[in-house]
């Protein structure tokens, strides 16, 4: 992302897309709620960015057409015209960030709109107000999950999604902040139609470069892109399609692993552990750890829930480890379609934890809340200046900021 308040970093490593990691952990565990504020219950997108606005050093909320004045978030002020639609339909915003994207120090608004669709960028209008103007990234984004990562050495943030059958990223012309990005294919022409799920990216093989994920592989970045070679292809069976996927460490063993929801309108959110290398094989080997069931009827930890269609990384409770914060997306196809549309809509984080004796992961399920859920995108970031991380939710069922308390 291009958001300062919910950035992009590196991790040993791994490019993924994570909350800073805070402070080493205190030797107790905090007891962890979220106090919950409905900062509007009309629907008018899925997804959510958090951005200094009006440069008072606080971050604001932006859905769709308007924006939000933290830390309270009661005031608020239109982008463009606004609309809020009936929660049956779709809206036109299915992804959002934040940056400056022109250079004069003021936060951007970046929307990409139903897939297949154009994205565009909102020029901030300062303190003078008055209208965001429009400007076209790219004419075609695909796939239900495009955003922004750290791709390419040396470079800006890129956009990852599917174009024109293929995979690939967009990258922005330098000092030309109005030109529309330029697509560059990683993959040859194959089935990347608009709805395809499942996409991110980071460095799998160790060798510096983020390679990009998508839910039947990865492909690996090669040393030099002289010429938009096509990378490497490694077939791996990452589920039927999700939404983010991350690479991170998981178990602590120096080798990257993977993890996404492993179907985005089903069941299933799972880490794949990366095993030691073996003699004589082209690439990694995988082993499938599941965080949430892909069977409906099996509830670990207590918990299972359907369309787990956006997924975050972040460390909720500043022990150093990168969490996972994921929930329900409410009626992504309406009241009556998707297994258990009229469920419960939850959200939840999963607290990461390593037996230092014997190397074994837990996943441990904390429920943030019952009656809001995710969209196809959210955010992880302080939204009230106390450096803890909080969350914020756009979807078909409001606006929502939900913010860490702590006891002690």
């Amino acid at each position: 992302m291009f958001n300062s308040f919910s950035r992009r970093v590196v991790v040993a490593g791994f490019a993924c897309a994570v909350w800073p990691l805070l402070a080493q952990a205190s030797a107790a565990t905090p007891s962890i709620t979220f106090k919950k504020q409905i900062v509007d219950a009309r629907f008018y997108a899925e997804s959510i960015a958090a951005a200094d606005v009006n440069q008072d050093g606080k971050p604001d909320l932006i859905v769709g057409p308007l924006w939000w004045a933290g830390p309270g978030f009661t005031k608020r002020t239109e982008l463009r015209a606004p609309h809020a639609y009936d929660k049956e339909s779709y809206s036109d915003t299915f992804i959002s960030d934040a940056g400056d994207v022109d250079g004069d120090g003021l936060p951007d608004a970046i929307q990409i709109g139903w897939p297949g669709r154009p994205a565009h960028w909102l020029r901030n209008p300062g303190k003078t107000g008055g209208d965001w103007p429009r400007f076209l990234i790219h004419p075609y984004v695909g796939t239900e999950s495009p955003h922004f990562v750290k791709l390419l050495a040396g470079q800006p943030d890129v956009l990852i999604f599917s174009a024109y059958k293929k995979i690939g990223y967009a990258t922005r012309q330098p000092g030309k902040p109005e030109t529309p990005w330029s697509f560059r294919a990683i993959s040859p022409e194959g089935e990347w139609q608009r709805y395809t799920h499942g996409i991110g990216a980071g460095d799998i093989n160790g060798d510096g470069r983020a390679d990009l994920l998508t839910f039947n592989g990865w492909w690996e970045q090669p040393a030099s892109l002289a010429g938009d070679p096509l990378w490497k292809f490694h077939a791996t069976d990452f589920g039927k399609g999700g939404a983010q996927m991350y690479v991170y460490d998981v178990n602590g063993d120096g080798r990257a692993d993977v993890i996404t929801s492993i179907e985005a309108h089903k069941y299933g959110v799972s880490w794949f552990e990366q095993l030691p290398p073996v003699a004589g094989a082209t690439g990694p080997t995988w082993r499938e750890h599941a965080i949430l069931s892909r069977d409906p009827a099996e509830k670990l930890g207590g918990v299972q829930f359907s369309q787990p269609h956006a997924t975050v990384l972040a460390d909720i409770d500043g022990d150093g480890l990168l969490d996972v914060v994921t929930g329900k997306r409410h009626w992504a196809h309406g009241s009556k379609g998707d297994p258990e549309p009229n469920a419960p809509a939850v959200l939840y984080w999963f607290k990461l934890s390593r037996d230092p004796a014997t190397k074994a992961v837990t996943y441990t399920p904390h429920q943030i809340d019952n009656d809001s859920g995710v969209g196809t995108q959210f955010v992880v970031t302080d939204l009230d200046g106390d450096g803890r991380p909080d969350v914020a939710v756009g979807n078909k069922r409001g606006v929502f900021a939900f913010i860490q308390q702590r006891t002690p």
